[in-house]
């Protein structure tokens, strides 16, 4: 069994999936709804037809997808895939297809009662767009006049629970517990000849010094991030790259050391530059 949070809630879920149309799923952050459970239900539901999984943003939907299918040990087109505007990684096997929004309401447009998918996984549905409001009421029309077998999973960290059991009044209601770490802040100011570039290098070197694990570092803009990077080499560290170089890494892998154990800096600012 997962040390995932979501993992404890899982018999939970899929049972109310296999009894209900509708089921609510609320998450925390890094519970493992989006990057872990869709495997557990593509593998226990016994579902016939394909899972369509719907993520709001392209970096996450391509980062997700890439996440899934390397627990498989495969790429993104086999088993999982994914489907965006002008890029597509899905083939004859794709069992569990992760599509942005605009997708979901063209697939809608194009097939209303989405043949061959079983169920559709609404992801992080509290950052409410008019696309994803669509989208539901959308399913929600083919599951009332046209597939009434056609499974739909909302799930979110902040899920308003409240107004959505209003509008989906039998819809059980999973509820996730989240975890947490304890934080500890400290405020160092840059001395009145010092430039920020340099503050940071100097802080980046220390703390690595100090501490184990990696490091997130986050910037105000792309010329901060150059600029620190630039300083950050003069010190010993390895330069940055952009974030398009590592799209593969899941998202937040950046963040964390990679399959040799190295240590990993990451910078983030406007300009989502990773090192």
């Amino acid at each position: 069994m997962s040390l995932l949070p979501v993992s404890q809630v899982l018999d939970e879920l899929l049972a109310a999936l296999r009894s209900a149309p509708q089921v609510l799923l609320h998450a925390p952050t890094g519970a493992g709804k989006s990057t872990w459970l869709p495997l557990q239900i593509l593998r226990q539901a016994n579902l016939p037809g394909r899972i369509i999984m719907l993520e709001p943003r392209r970096l996450a939907a391509k980062n997700v997808a890439y996440r899934l299918a390397q627990q498989l040990g495969e790429e993104p087109g086999q088993t999982v895939g994914y489907r965006m505007r002008a890029e597509s990684k899905s083939g004859p096997a794709t069992r569990l297809e992760v599509v942005t929004e605009g997708i979901l309401t063209r697939m809608l447009q194009q097939d209303a009662e989405l043949q061959g998918v079983s169920l559709v996984i609404l992801d992080e549905f509290h950052e409410r767009s008019l696309q994803a409001d669509l989208a539901l009421a959308l399913l929600l029309d083919v599951q009332q006049g046209l597939r009434d077998d056609l499974k739909l999973l909302i799930m979110s960290a902040t899920l308003d629970n409240a107004r959505l059991s209003q509008l989906l009044p039998a819809a059980p209601v999973v509820v996730s517990q989240g975890r947490s770490f304890p934080v500890a802040r400290h405020y160092q100011p840059l001395a009145s000849h010092q430039r920020l570039e340099d503050g940071v290098a100097s802080a980046v070197k220390r703390l690595l010094a100090e501490q184990p694990g990696s490091l997130l570092l986050f910037l105000p803009g792309v010329a901060e991030i150059f600029a620190g990077d630039g300083a950050a080499a003069g010190r010993g560290r390895r330069r940055c790259r952009p974030v398009s170089a590592v799209r593969r890494t899941a998202a937040g892998a950046a963040a964390a050391g990679d399959s040799a154990g190295r240590r990993r800096t990451a910078q983030s600012g406007a300009g989502d530059q990773y090192c």
